[in-house]
């Protein structure tokens, strides 16, 4: 399934409870084990179809989302817990594959690469208690597989970057009595983002 968009605004801050606020997302990458999670300094995702700036704001840009084939069939799908909520995808701004070249020429780029599970809100939070929430492992990592061609006419400089294409999920999470508010972000696909110079 092939989706175009165009590129919009960088998210630096992820809703944390609806209706309640907002509050700056802290995304950690995904350890093994039961270790406690740790908070790392603010990664930042986007919504296919918005504006944002940068490298990925190139002057007609297009974004194309490509989901792994299996991301789509309801086997895929993890089961549904008690207060989770999916709030669809977004892309990481992390490039993981790129490639370019002088026209008139047919950029070719293939990503196959595993991708951890990203954090936001799961300071002190077990990573045990985060994947019963949320009903799939978070300490695994996930492959993310995916092609673009690109037709690059002559006299152009043609470029394509990629970027993780992740489903995001917010859970209730019980914790000492509490419940905290945390939000998930599977790897599931490839974000591909071409342009001309």
């Amino acid at each position: 399934m092939k989706r175009t968009a165009k590129i919009g605004t960088l998210i630096g801050a992820v809703v944390m409870s609806v209706g309640l606020g907002v509050s700056s997302a802290s995304p950690a990458a995904a350890q093994s084990g039961t270790d406690i999670a740790t908070t790392s300094p603010v990664t930042k995702f986007f919504e296919p179809g918005t504006k944002i700036p940068g490298n990925l704001s190139k002057p007609g840009a297009k974004l194309i989302v490509k989901p792994n084939a299996a991301a789509r069939s309801l086997s895929a799908a993890p089961p549904q817990t008690l207060g989770r909520v999916d709030l669809g995808e977004s892309c990481s701004t992390e490039v993981i594959s790129k490639t370019s070249g002088q026209g008139k020429t047919t950029l070719v780029l293939s990503v196959s690469k595993e991708r951890a599970v990203q954090l936001s809100g799961d300071a002190g939070i077990s990573k045990g208690w985060i994947t019963v929430s949320v009903g799939f492992s978070v300490t695994n990592t996930y492959k993310v597989t995916n092609e673009t061609r690109y037709e690059v006419p002559k006299g152009k400089y043609g470029t394509v970057e990629a970027y993780t294409l992740l489903e995001h999920y917010r859970v209730q999470v019980p914790w000492h009595g509490f419940t905290r508010m945390v939000d998930v972000y599977k790897p599931i696909g490839v974000c591909f983002n071409q342009w001309l110079d």
